[in-house]
């Protein structure tokens, strides 16, 4: 008998670990955690401006040579419900990790497929219903 998954491969995945209690004491909301990350790394889109009659899209993002590298997640700030600017080294760790790139459910439940056939010479087992 062979069995094998059908699901893809474990890859690599950059997981950000964030100290929730920590950053809250240092006034660091999960939102301005959120946003700053989605800016920095994906963009964020400011106002329009008018440039020789045409209208302009702004957007904000961090230079590519500064958001290639996961270590460069280190060198972001987010301002803190006082004003202060705070590094997300302060309340995050970041590390690798390897998972599948696709998370399958049955009935709420992590799930993945197995495929099998049975050897030549045994005889079939009845499926489960």
């Amino acid at each position: 008998m062979r069995v094998r998954p059908n699901g893809l491969e474990d890859t690599p995945q950059f997981k950000l670990d964030v100290d929730q209690e920590k950053a809250q004491a240092l006034g660091v909301s999960l939102s301005d955690i959120n946003e700053t990350i989605s800016a920095a790394l994906g963009g964020y889109y400011v106002n329009d401006f008018i440039d020789r009659g045409r209208v302009k899209k702004v957007y904000v993002q961090a230079d590519a040579q500064f958001r290639m590298l996961p270590g460069d997640i280190n060198n972001l700030y987010v301002r803190s419900a006082n004003g202060e600017m705070v590094p997300f080294s302060t309340f995050s760790s970041a590390r690798w990790i390897y998972g599948s790139p696709r998370l399958e459910r049955y009935n709420g439940m992590p799930s993945m497929e197995l495929l099998g056939e049975a050897a030549p010479d045994e005889v079939p087992v009845k499926p489960c219903r």
